[in-house]
């Protein structure tokens, strides 16, 4: 029996979202399981970079691993893709069970089913019990025992049959190992969200608002195998992370006596953090906090079912900051009884809260969420409208009291007081005065100075000058400690603006304490060359000449000395 699990790609083509090429975590669980009971899995990301014809990567896939069970893991905006691999499935190999699962298949069973006759499964919620036992039965040949297995909806004939919820795991920890078979950075912790957010649709997917956590043993060894395969940046996308504090704080103790060298990303709530928490998440590699904020309007928050006050917001977000981790906010416009007071207010809280990121969400809605079960309720939207080429359904258009051009106008007043904003947030920074977490201070203002002199920040037009603030951060980050990427900062950006002796001074100073750094090296010879110091620059760069981008300075060192003998 082979299964490939495939990951089809959004209906709309995304320019910043990376998110959107990553694999959902819940496939690798899925692919684990299976694998782990001695079947054949693979799986196909056709979200990634480079695939211009997902339907032909498809065909190739298929013709040469030729699997009896081809999964799609679908959302809302990958659909019309999954349906259509689906068809390209079924004419390749018309005896392969088409199976989808996902969030939006366990919401719009019906829809699907309609929308796509060559699939012939549902895998509903929670899926690695639900999966297994259907190949199992599948490869068994066994029609009566799938229609046993709970989770499942199944086309069976002109008929749509569903076997009932699958129960949830209630043992995390009882799944084998993903990190076994692949590498990926995405991670989960926990499933399941205590929230009552009307947006989203965590609760309804896992049928509970109770929380299930693998235990912290589980997460360390899934982290420390995948480091061992060389990945070393990780984000945790559980709902709400810090949920369990002790849990937490029993994962970065493993973290930190492993020193693995490892960095995360993680989403929390800002009534779920505080000071000792924060101080060993940084201490065990947690860089940046993502907030759900929303707004800062009460009568949107308690719209939205979030309302928690802009004072624990505020303390959160400074907290964080101060522990030296890159706090962002998550906000959104355009939400029920939105006006321009309302915005006015989320503006007014993001210049108290003082993000160093920020990501602006127009409200959509979606299948599974209160917001748009009340809008079936009330006849503002059809179930017929997800036949239509959209990927989400903006609240906007449902709502009599709002358009798009007055939302747009929402978002670009958030976004343009953010980035205006920017670079007073990071030079004023009130980081923790613990020598303790020094080292972390300087990495956490070299990391955020590269954002403004060499990465996203420094090529946005609405931060004015990011070369100053990212020269401030990188001067406030030696103050603190020795950092290897805030002397190679300072260094590019001397080069930059043709400084080249300030250039090759901090350098130096780098040099001193990272002497075979091939990046300080290089920067300092390029900086040698600039001055006409070729012989020097020779000397400096014959270090680190095994790699081969100094090896064509070398060149032109070598090639600038013989023409001057001559």
């Amino acid at each position: 029996m082979k299964l490939l699990f495939v990951n089809p790609v959004c209906l709309d083509k995304r320019i910043t979202d990376a998110d959107a090429q990553v694999v959902p975590v819940g496939l690798y669980y899925l692919a684990a399981q299976v694998l782990a009971a001695g079947f054949e899995a693979a799986i196909l990301n056709l979200a990634r970079d480079g695939v211009t014809d997902p339907d032909a990567v498809l065909a190739a896939a298929l013709q040469s691993q030729q699997p009896d069970i081809i999964g799609f893991s679908v959302t809302n905006p990958t659909r019309f893709s999954a349906i259509s691999l689906a068809q390209t499935a079924r004419k390749i190999l018309p005896e392969a069970a088409v199976v989808f699962g996902g969030p939006a298949p366990t919401f719009m069973a019906d829809y699907f089913f309609s929308a796509c006759p060559a699939l012939d499964f549902i895998v509903s919620g929670e899926g690695e019990l639900t999966c297994l036992a259907l190949a199992k039965a599948l490869d068994a040949g066994d029609m009566n025992a799938v229609s046993r297995i709970p989770g499942l909806v199944i086309r069976d004939g002109g008929t749509i049959k569903k076997t009932g919820p699958a129960p949830l795991i209630q043992d995390l920890d009882q799944l084998a190992h993903p990190s076994r078979y692949f590498a990926f950075a995405h991670l989960a912790m926990s499933r399941g969200c205590p929230g009552t957010c009307t947006f989203c649709g965590s609760p309804l997917f896992w049928g509970t608002r109770k929380i299930r956590s693998h235990s912290p043993e589980w997460f360390f060894e899934e982290i420390s195998t995948l480091a061992g395969k060389g990945v070393s940046h990780f984000y945790i996308c559980d709902d709400t992370f810090t949920m369990d504090r002790d849990r937490v704080i029993s994962l970065c103790k493993k973290l930190i006596r492993a020193d693995l060298a490892v960095t995360w990303h993680a989403i929390s709530r800002v009534d779920c953090v505080d000071p000792q928490l924060l101080a060993w998440m940084r201490k065990a590699g947690c860089i940046q906090i993502s907030y759900g904020v929303e707004s800062g309007s009460d009568t949107i928050k308690k719209s939205l079912g979030k309302p928690v006050p802009n004072h624990r917001a505020v303390q959160a977000f400074h907290q964080t900051a101060a522990h030296g981790i890159v706090p962002r906010a998550y906000f959104i416009y355009g939400s029920p009884k939105e006006t321009t007071e309302t915005i006015q207010a989320s503006i007014d809280l993001l210049m108290q809260l003082q993000p160093l990121g920020a990501v602006f969400y127009m409200l959509v809605i979606f299948p599974g969420t209160r917001l748009y079960e009340k809008a079936l309720k009330t006849g503002r939207v059809k179930e017929n409208v997800w036949h239509q080429k959209i990927e989400d359904l903006p609240w906007f258009a449902v709502d009599d009291q709002l358009d798009f051009p007055q939302v747009k106008a929402f978002g670009d007043a958030l976004r343009q007081a953010f980035y205006t904003g920017l670079s007073a947030f990071a030079t004023r920074v009130p980081l923790k005065d613990d020598p303790e977490l020094y080292r972390f201070h300087a990495d956490f203002l070299s990391r955020l100075g590269m954002t403004f002199s060499h990465g996203a920040y420094g090529k946005d037009e609405r931060i004015k000058d990011p070369d100053a603030t990212a020269r401030s951060l990188f001067t406030r980050a030696l103050a603190y400690h020795p950092d290897l990427r805030a002397f190679l900062g300072l260094g590019m950006l001397w080069l930059k603006h043709k400084k080249f002796g300030q250039a090759i001074e901090i350098l130096d100073q780098g040099l001193a304490h990272f002497a075979g750094s091939k990046d300080l090296g290089l920067c300092k010879g390029i900086c040698l060359m600039n001055q006409n110091r070729f012989s020097d620059a020779l000397a400096c760069l014959s270090s680190f000449e095994p790699y081969p981008d100094v090896r064509h300075y070398l060149a032109i060192c070598q090639k600038k000395l013989e023409n001057t003998h001559e």
